[in-house]
């Protein structure tokens, strides 16, 4: 069997397998809040980072680009997003010998939630909403041009004096191609189930990725990055995302992205700079309706 070959087998198992996760686990799909996505380079380059995944927000897009990381990092996004919604994230990597570690954490908080229980001008009171997720990831070399990464997290959302847990699963796999710069990479995620909130049944945002991304130094002083992904909401539609990166010196970075089947958003970008080992990255996410826009920035350090 080819290595492409078995990368194509390795991304219809996981479609296969989400698929039968996506029919098991019928009902509403709930927590929305694991489709925001983490890292602001990402968001940058329209989240199309299933087969670039390369710091720590791996932890969040595919597991497996944790191995190829050279260096422990930390990363924290802070995401203010529309309609008073914020969103942190918390990300810290390392490496064990062949082995890489990914520690995450993911709060999103509601606010000012109106009440009621009659229709009237006033609301009875206002109230609040968590969503939380911890995660922990784990990924390691099948070969050295083939990656493979897990990603096991706990699930809690809360609303007033209701709650709701559950477990999930990611699982991906990353190929470095013989062409230089050329990556691609597959990912199921949010493979799992939630607890009954309040008597309901609750489905996972459960979907099948599959990434590529190409790399091509122009000169000396810059690189020029170009990314796909095409995503498969199970029960839902289907999604491409493209993005690119302008890198200069490997200090200033520049972004573009564009996403398609969406109603309420498609261009979005940002820019990037590296002070030695420190990373700051902004991302400018605008919404066509009244919604607003998201502005999200992320502080990153390799040790």
């Amino acid at each position: 069997m080819t290595k492409i070959k078995f990368f194509i087998f390795i991304l219809l198992s996981f479609y296969v397998v989400a698929s039968s996760s996506a029919e098991v686990n019928s009902g509403n799909t709930g927590l929305a809040f694991l489709k925001i996505g983490a890292g602001s380079r990402a968001i940058g380059m329209g989240e199309a980072f299933t087969a670039l995944s390369d710091d720590a927000s791996a932890t969040y897009w595919n597991p497996a680009g944790l191995a190829s990381l050279q260096k422990a990092q930390f990363m924290f996004t802070h995401n203010t997003w529309f309609q008073d919604i914020t969103h942190s994230c918390m990300a810290y990597t390392f490496g064990v010998k062949s082995h890489h570690i990914g520690l995450s954490f993911v709060s999103t908080h509601v606010d000012g939630i109106e009440r009621r229980v009659n229709p009237t001008t006033d609301p009875l009171y206002t109230i609040d909403a968590h969503d939380i997720m911890v995660g922990i990831s784990y990924s390691r070399k099948f070969r050295d041009d083939v990656h493979w990464g897990l990603t096991l997290k706990y699930l809690y959302e809360k609303i007033y004096l209701e709650s709701s847990y559950g477990v999930a699963a990611d699982i991906g796999i990353l190929y470095h191609t013989p062409i230089q710069g050329l990556h691609l990479g597959a990912v199921i995620q949010n493979i799992g189930k939630m607890s009954e909130f309040k008597e309901e049944s609750t489905t996972l945002p459960t979907w099948a990725k599959a990434g590529v991304g190409y790399s091509l130094p122009l000169n000396a002083y810059g690189r020029f990055t170009v990314v796909a992904d095409f995503i498969q909401v199970f029960d839902a539609a289907f999604h491409a995302h493209f993005g690119l990166e302008y890198e200069i010196r490997r200090l200033f970075a520049f972004r573009i992205g564009y996403l398609t089947g969406y109603e309420e958003r498609s261009l979005q970008g940002g820019f990037g700079m590296k002070l030695k080992r420190y990373l700051i990255d902004y991302a400018y996410v605008p919404f066509t309706s009244d919604l607003g826009n998201s502005h999200r920035i992320s502080f990153g350090i390799n040790f």
